[in-house]
């Protein structure tokens, strides 16, 4: 019986593997969140429910989560202060004139609550044993 790809006996080839399949997955999904965010217009209309700031958390949940299990080599701080800086990257970019979108600190929120379930995740799934 095979062990599951996260556990500590799992075959290290496997978890090398799936740790390279994240880091791809996580410049797959940095660059369609950038994009999406960079569009020019008006932002989007509000949804039912404020799912734009769900949407922002899942965003940043699955970056964190990907990057934590991905670059296990980098500490958490590193990727912690790497996925802020990038959160409020975009929201300074959206107030540009150019973009004619607007920045928001309740989307910034929104990432930090991403950010920290992902982090969360990260520790209780074991995504960073080698």
């Amino acid at each position: 019986m095979s062990s599951h790809p996260f556990s500590s006996g799992a075959d290290p080839r496997k978890r090398q593997a799936l740790r390279q399949a994240a880091k791809g997955m996580f410049w797959l999904a940095f660059t369609a969140i950038t994009v999406l965010a960079l569009l020019p217009g008006p932002a989007a209309p509000p949804r039912l429910l404020g799912t734009d700031k769900l949407e922002h958390a899942a965003a940043f949940l699955v970056l964190t989560l990907l990057a934590g299990f991905g670059w296990r080599a980098l500490p958490l701080w590193f990727i912690t202060l790497a996925m802020i800086t990038y959160g409020l990257l975009i929201e300074l970019i959206q107030g540009s004139p150019i973009l004619q979108r607007t920045m928001s600190f309740a989307d910034v929120l929104a990432d930090l609550a991403g950010i920290a379930l992902g982090l969360t995740l990260v520790a209780i799934l074991g995504l960073r044993k080698p």
